[in-house]
C-alpha cells in the first residue's frame, strides 16, 4: 500500500487510491489553515466520484444535479471558492478545514 501523508483507516486509502486528483486536493489542503469562522464563501460545492452533487453562489442561486439512487457516494468533498474545506468518506472524516466545526467537536 502506498504511504500517505493523511492518518486514515484502509478503507479511506482505498478510495483514496482510486481518485489521485481528489489525493492531491487533500494533500494540498493539509497545508492551508482552518478557515475562519466568519468567512462567508461566494461559491459552495459539494462533489462526489461523479461530479458535482450541488452548489450555492453568494448565499441566492442554487443548482443541483440529477442522480440516480443505484449511484452511491463513495465520498464527499465541500468546496469554498475553489478550495477543499471538508472531505470524507463514510463516516470518517479526512480533511476539515471549518474553524467553527472543530470548535464544536472540541479540537
Amino acid at each position: 500500500m502506498q504511504a500517505y501523508p493523511v492518518n486514515c483507516s484502509p478503507d479511506v486509502f482505498s478510495v483514496l487510491a482510486r481518485y489521485p486528483e481528489w489525493l492531491k486536493m487533500i494533500i494540498e489542503a493539509i497545508e492551508l489553515p482552518l478557515i475562519d469562522r466568519n468567512y462567508c464563501p461566494e461559491v459552495i460545492e459539494v462533489f462526489d466520484q461523479y461530479g458535482l452533487l450541488v452548489g450555492r453562489i453568494h448565499g441566492c442561486l442554487s443548482y443541483e444535479c440529477n442522480r440516480n439512487a443505484q449511484e452511491p457516494s463513495n465520498f464527499i468533498a465541500w468546496l469554498f471558492d475553489g478550495e477543499l474545506a471538508v472531505f470524507y468518506v463514510d463516516y470518517e472524516l479526512v480533511i476539515n478545514r471549518l474553524q467553527i466545526l472543530n470548535e464544536v467537536r472540541g479540537f
